[in-house]
């Protein structure tokens, strides 16, 4: 039987369930897990000034919400490279993902 994609309604979230049973973030990855599934439904990039306002040490969320993302096959991948150190990412499918592709698969 084919292993099915989930979908991204279906991530849980519960920090009370075991790590082998469930997909665990810290607080501050979920938060910008909510904020970039948010922008992905209406097409918005999620821009660094916005992942700072959840956390300063965003890169280092990006990297664990990255890691947990593949599970599900998804990635957050760099859109835009902007002005003044201003980033711009968004939530793709791990197969269109080219942050995933330029590591070889490697997280």
């Amino acid at each position: 039987m084919p292993e099915r994609q989930m979908i991204l309604d279906e991530v849980l979230l519960n920090p009370s369930v075991k790590a082998e049973d469930e997909l665990r973030l810290s607080w501050q990855a979920t938060m910008m897990f909510h904020l970039f599934k948010s922008r992905s439904r209406i097409g918005q990039p999620v821009s660094t000034a916005d992942l700072m306002e959840i956390g300063n040490q965003y890169q280092a969320r990006l990297y664990e919400l990255r890691r947990a993302l593949i599970n599900i096959g998804l990635c957050i991948d760099r859109v835009k490279k902007g002005e003044g150190g201003i980033n711009y990412y968004s939530l793709v499918n791990l197969e269109n993902s080219t942050f995933y592709a330029e590591r070889k698969g490697k997280l």
